[in-house]
């Protein structure tokens, strides 16, 4: 084959291409349903795999600032240990002036029913 000969054949592809002759020319016309029902499975896969990325993405997202809030999340809780132990409360109520104090004894049940 001489190159004059390989750029006609390349230049003839290009023009069956264009005027949509192509698979009529290769003899695929009767694997035109086939190659239609390849090309949308390949857009769906695509696809697919598009929406799947981004949901992985959120999900990423999501779980740093679960994390992120589980932190927060325990600092609170320790201040809140913090504020509500008995030792921290009889040393605010001696500041604040007031005569409340510990029980010396434990409550005693009155009624039950």
């Amino acid at each position: 084959m001489t190159l004059g000969s390989i750029w006609a054949a390349v230049r003839n592809t290009f023009k069956a291409l264009r005027n949509g002759e192509f698979l009529l020319r290769i003899r695929a016309d009767k694997y035109y349903m086939h190659i239609m029902y390849l090309f949308l499975l390949m857009w769906l896969t695509i696809m697919l795999s598009l929406r799947v990325d981004k949901t992985l993405a959120k999900a990423g997202e999501n779980k740093a600032a679960i994390e992120e809030l589980k932190i927060r999340h325990s600092e609170k809780e320790a201040e809140l240990v913090k504020l509500e132990s008995a030792s921290q409360t009889a040393a605010r109520l001696d500041r604040m002036g007031s005569r409340l104090a510990m029980p010396s004894e434990p409550a005693t049940v009155i009624k039950k029913k």
